[in-house]
């Protein structure tokens, strides 16, 4: 297989997680463009939301998302959000299957309290209480999410290796 597998879905809903045991288990490259974006500006992704916005963090996680989109034999996590961009849903379906890992609400939150890189890497997208905003942005991302998503897997009551195990099996 030459393809790319790209996990999108919303924050906390495992994609570096199952990513990385997908990668290893298939052999392939494991890249999460949250991390390449910090690697690339020495900043954390709250730094530049907080100096340049949003916009400034999209552009970013755009033109890293078309680089990996000449790539092949990856597995790649990228951003909640970047799935709202037409030309970053192109690149990744151009060498890649999609696969949407969801979670409910309340999972997210939990993950989101217990994660530490929340502060870092997890800027609030609307300034609401966290189930607030989640339940707003997911409603919001829900149908583009179902739209572009090649296959979904539900991840609740899983543990990232059962996960990681249905997907390989897909492959």
């Amino acid at each position: 297989m030459s393809k790319n597998i790209v996990f999108i879905g919303f924050r906390a809903t495992g994609k570096t997680t199952i990513g990385k045991l997908v990668a290893q288990k298939l052999g392939y490259l494991f890249l999460d463009t949250d991390v390449l974006i910090e690697n690339r500006t020495g900043r954390t992704i709250a730094e530049i939301v907080e100096q340049e916005g949003w916009s400034g963090f999209r552009k970013r996680e755009k033109e890293i998302i078309k680089e990996l989109g000449f790539k092949q034999n990856l597995v790649i996590a990228v951003g909640g959000g970047a799935v709202l961009d037409e030309e970053n849903v192109i690149y990744l379906k151009k060498s890649g299957i999609l696969i949407w890992l969801k979670a409910k609400p309340e999972t997210i939150l939990r993950r989101l309290i217990r994660d530490k890189k929340t502060v870092s890497q997890r800027p609030s997208l609307t300034g609401k209480s966290p189930l607030e905003e989640i339940n707003e942005v997911l409603n919001q991302r829900l149908a583009i999410y179902q739209k572009v998503a090649d296959k979904m897997i539900d991840t609740e009551g899983k543990t990232p290796q059962e996960i990681a195990k249905e997907i390989v099996s897909l492959f």
